[in-house]
């Protein structure tokens, strides 16, 4: 459904008239800003990002996949502070959370670039190597795209409903400025790594960059404003529909999610999707990649292959409670989690044995 260059980088693509008008700023308080992305949910996102602004400086967290808009993400801040950039901080290396470092490196040259320790082996390599397949294959996804668009059929089959038409025109314009842009994406390697802990004092605020696990890949950075109350998960956590790709680490990601819960966050910021106010949807994303994991393990002791574990790992209950009735959220539920997500732990679980 979803090719596989697509769901193993959870690509996301920014989607609306204008670049400049894609968003919305939020403000949280305390100076600190979320950059909501307002495409309606599909198969591409643009990420979100935040602003943190401090006494004398400001750190944000992630760019997103193409300059343009990363440049207007950028024009945002610069209406609400004259302050210079210090850090940037990539929760992950999927490309619409990082390609556009360079926008932030041509502002302001002495920025420092704050990722997880792996991501200086994932991005050169299987980063580097999905996003040209991306580009080589993607313009073919296009093409299916306009096809079901102009058929009126839904990629899950049957009449396209009015929300997937937008959430697909959306798709295929977003795309096509990702090609048109991609031959001035130059992406940047961090220049500060860690293991599982940096904590900046700027001024008064403490800025608390966590490592708790892997989940929605290897490298997962959070943001963790403990004055504030806020938390800034990147792909950890992304709303309406998790993306669990091929990427991804189902056999962990309960666990990680129970690390995020344990900071106790009234405001959590996804990487995709609104802003939370409490830890309703974190939950039941932790009971749906804990039933992933427990099925996925059992079925693997029984000595099944792949296919018969995609036949029995049964996830209704908790497409059920994730994505209701809705059409859109069951096709990204599908192309996500019941495809390379259950493939992932699968992976993980045969390579545990």
């Amino acid at each position: 459904m979803l090719p596989d260059c697509v769901t193993m980088t959870c690509l996301a693509i920014a989607c609306a008239p204008s670049v400049a008008e894609s968003f919305d700023v939020q403000d949280l308080g305390a100076g600190v800003y979320a950059v909501i992305r307002r495409e309606p949910p599909g198969l591409m996102f643009d990420a979100n990002c935040v602003f943190i602004v401090n006494d004398e400086d400001v750190v944000v967290v992630d760019t997103n996949i193409t300059p343009s808009s990363a440049t207007a993400t950028l024009a945002a801040l610069r209406k609400l502070t004259p302050k210079p950039v210090k850090y940037v901080v990539n929760t992950h290396w999927h490309p619409d959370h990082i390609s556009d470092n360079q926008v932030y490196r041509d502002a302001f040259p002495g920025v420092e670039f704050i990722a997880q320790t792996t991501t200086l082996e994932d991005l050169p390599s299987i980063g580097e190597s999905n996003y040209r397949e991306l580009l080589t294959h993607g313009p073919g996804f296009v093409a299916d795209l306009k096809g079901a668009l102009e058929r009126g059929t839904s990629l899950a089959g049957g009449p396209m409903t009015d929300e997937e038409r937008a959430s697909c025109a959306s798709d295929i314009e977003q795309l096509e400025r990702l090609f048109a842009e991609a031959p001035a994406t130059k992406i940047l390697l961090p220049t500060i790594t860690i293991e599982d802990r940096l904590t900046l004092h700027r001024g008064s605020r403490t800025i608390d960059i966590r490592y708790l696990g892997r989940a929605h890949t290897r490298a997962d950075l959070v943001v963790h404003l403990p004055k504030e109350g806020i938390v800034i998960t990147g792909d950890i956590v992304v709303w309406p529909v998790p993306l669990i790709g091929s990427t991804s680490y189902p056999l962990d990601y309960a666990a990680t999610l129970e690390k995020l819960l344990a900071l106790r966050a009234t405001t959590i910021v996804p990487g995709h999707g609104r802003v939370l106010r409490d830890e309703t949807y974190v939950k039941q994303l932790v009971r749906l990649l804990r039933s992933i994991q427990e099925q996925t393990e059992a079925a693997v002791a029984r000595g099944e292959t792949l296919e018969q574990v995609r036949a029995s790992v049964d996830l209704s209950e908790s497409r059920q409670a994730i994505a209701g009735d809705n059409a859109l959220h069951r096709l990204i539920f599908a192309s996500y989690v019941t495809g390379p997500g259950v493939e992932a732990a699968y992976r993980q679980a045969t390579a545990k044995r």
